[in-house]
């Protein structure tokens, strides 16, 4: 039976997180030093109750008077962390998100998977691939959603 890829497979590990009153100065501040797009928020008994995303700051007019639950996005995906990276793929494109949380049965945070993390992992076959035939070839590849049906396709 081919290796199927799970989402814990390509997961990144390094969850930065904001908490609920923290002004979107402070998530800014953390998004610069840490270098990522997205910071799930949660609350101080460790609840995600939402995701704030680089995108969310545009047009804001004071940031270190905005509280970062004024602009997050709620309530977020989670999938489990040994569900098939072509569900998880499906699951951002269904949804039409650029993050998407990665838990275990408990609903603990194990890591985040991001659109750029998947570009990376595509980035990576083709290149493994370059000097052998290839499950796919750019000029095959119209949609993220046809990645995810290669990726289940060709069993990676």
């Amino acid at each position: 039976m081919p290796h199927r890829t799970q989402a814990k497979e390509i997961m990144n590990k390094k969850i930065i997180t904001v908490t609920v009153g923290s002004s979107l100065a402070e998530a800014t501040s953390l998004m610069s030093e840490y270098r990522v797009r997205h910071l799930p928020v949660r609350t101080l008994d460790n609840r995600v109750v939402g995701i704030l995303s680089s995108k969310d700051f545009s047009n804001i007019v004071d940031p270190q008077n905005t509280p970062v639950e004024g602009l997050m996005s709620g309530p977020v995906e989670w999938v489990e962390s040994d569900l098939p990276l072509r569900s998880a793929i499906l699951r951002m494109i269904e949804k039409k998100i650029s993050c998407l949380l990665i838990g275990d049965s408990r609903g603990d945070i194990k890591g985040v998977i991001t659109s750029e993390d998947l570009l990376w992992f595509l980035a990576e076959m083709l290149e493994k691939n370059e000097h052998k035939q290839s499950p796919f070839t750019l000029f095959d590849v119209q949609s993220l959603s046809e990645v995810a049906n290669q990726i289940s396709f060709t069993g990676l």
